[in-house]
Order: C-alpha cells, then structure tokens, then sequence
C-alpha cells in the first residue's frame, strides 16, 4: 500500500464504529479531499502495521450505513464506496473515493472548511477562501 500523501488517507475502523466523534473526523477528510484534488479514504487500516487486522470482517450495512451518514455531514461532496475488499492478511477493508468538488466548495455540515496540505487536513484560513472560491470559478470559466 502507498503511503499517505495528498490524495490518499487510512483510517481506523473505530472512526466507523464508534459514535459520532469518529464519523465527524471522517467528514472532515472528506471535505478537506474534495476542496483540493479528490482522493481515497482506506477505510479499516489499523496506524500501527497500516493493514487491517487479520481477523476484520465487515458488513455491507456498515459500509452503506456510513455513506448514508456522510452525506448528511459533509456538503458539496460527492462520495462512493467499493465493495468489501480483503487484504492479504484476510482482514477486510472498503475505500471511499471522493471526488474534487470542482464547481462550489466543500463544508461540513457545520460549515467549516478544509483543505488538504501534503497528507494532513488543515482549516482554511481566510486569505485562502477568495483563492479557493477564485479557482472553482476559473474552472467554470475553462468549462465553457
């Protein structure tokens, strides 16, 4: 597996799992991903050995049951999922690709903005807004 970079982040199955706190952090990744170029989310990768454990199983429910709750926490953010996947270990994982939001910016549901700096998701700063907005509206104009 390729390191984290900056269009590609692992997370733990617990941000799934384990309450909202986790869910938010996730949305978050998804909107800092999508304000800047798109990317995937391995979703079931443990920090330590950056692989799932090896006697992870998942369901399809867990994973519509995220998307469904993303959605809900993050706008301007297209999000898919894949099918369950096994790792060599045997443990199970599924990625979450997200599109770059290329005509309007991405927010979390409580309307902060993030922004992919090299493999970590910073808080926009003002002075970075009318740069972000400037760009979505440059690719409108190419679009034409």
């Amino acid at each position: 597996m390729e390191p984290e970079n900056s269009i590609t982040e692992y997370k733990s199955l617990q941000r799934i799992t384990k309450g909202d706190n986790g869910l938010n952090d996730l949305a978050k990744t998804c909107v800092c991903l999508a304000n800047s170029r798109g990317g995937v989310i391995y979703i079931g990768f443990d920090d330590k050995t950056k692989q799932p454990p090896a006697n992870q199983k998942l369901t399809q429910d867990q994973i519509n049951t995220t998307i469904t709750r993303l959605r809900g926490l993050c706008f301007n953010t297209a999000i898919s999922s894949s099918e369950i996947q096994s790792y060599t270990n045997g443990g199970q994982y599924f990625t979450l690709t997200v599109m770059p939001s290329l005509k309007s910016i991405a927010t979390t549901s409580e309307g902060k903005i993030f922004i992919r700096i090299g493999d970590e998701c910073q808080p926009i700063r003002s002075e970075d807004i009318q740069h972000l907005a400037a760009e979505k509206d440059s690719f409108q104009w190419e679009l034409i």
